[in-house]
């Protein structure tokens, strides 16, 4: 029955994504649409997608979210840009450079303001960080994971200081954010095979996820410091919803 429900998910999520991306893409193609209609029809897609895969967010802290902020946070599943982009709306997102060849959602991800970036090579990372400057400058928001990958432990790893160096430069706030997976053995990407994941993920009712914004960050000058407290009070929040939520038996198992 859990898999029979998962898989009624994938089709609807599959169809959601084609509906969304065949809206888009004609004036997208043509040149005839901006890059807010494309945040406006991400917003619309993550909040339908969130009913679709069951999923349940309680959110606390910073609820007043602005435009012109870098939000940072740490980054569990794929799924993470579909709770975070469902608030926050007119932000470009920073992503691995494969994603833009992904059937469909690659070009989902086109048409709502991504900036691709691959991390082994020094000219992308650099077309990347002015892709960031550009935006902030614009006083658009950016939404980006600084471990670069999805973190299957405990803590975090480590953060990359790059957008913390293009905040400071363009002096853009910063509000970082924690997420956390209320059962980490369902619902941790531990499989590299993507269909795999999202039938253990999504075969059962509700997948519960906490998520805290922090205060702003403004007016900083070091970007070490910053991007070093921003990893550690996100640690500090998952370690909370870890001991509130986690079983006696997840706190043991996962490293």
């Amino acid at each position: 029955m859990g898999h029979l429900l998962a898989f009624i998910r994938m089709l609807l999520i599959i169809l959601w994504i084609i509906i969304i991306v065949g809206i888009g893409a004609p004036p997208f193609l043509l040149g005839l649409t901006s890059v807010k209609i494309g945040f406006q029809l991400r917003a619309i897609f993550c909040k339908v997608a969130i009913q679709i895969l069951g999923l349940k967010i309680i959110k606390t802290g910073n609820s007043k979210l602005q435009e012109g902020t870098l939000y940072v946070g740490n980054h569990r599943s794929l799924v993470d840009p579909i709770v975070v982009f469902s608030e926050v709306q007119s932000a470009y997102a920073v992503s691995k450079a494969e994603i833009e060849a992904y059937p469909l959602i690659g070009a989902g991800a086109k048409m709502s303001g991504v900036i691709f970036v691959d991390r082994q090579n020094k000219d992308s990372r650099n077309s990347a960080r002015s892709s960031i400057v550009e935006a902030m400058q614009k006083k658009f928001s950016i939404v980006l994971f600084p471990e670069g990958t999805i973190s299957r432990t405990k803590k975090t790893l480590s953060f990359k200081k790059g957008a913390f160096e293009a905040a400071i430069e363009t002096n853009t706030p910063i509000i970082p954010f924690a997420m956390e997976y209320h059962n980490p053995s369902k619902d941790f990407w531990l499989h590299d095979n993507i269909l795999i994941q999202f039938l253990k993920t999504f075969s059962k009712w509700k997948t519960v996820i906490s998520i805290h914004y922090f205060e702003p960050i403004i007016n900083s000058n070091d970007a070490l410091a910053t991007t070093l407290f921003c990893e550690n009070i996100i640690n500090e929040k998952i370690s909370t919803f870890q001991q509130n939520h986690w079983t006696k038996q997840d706190l043991i198992d996962t490293k």
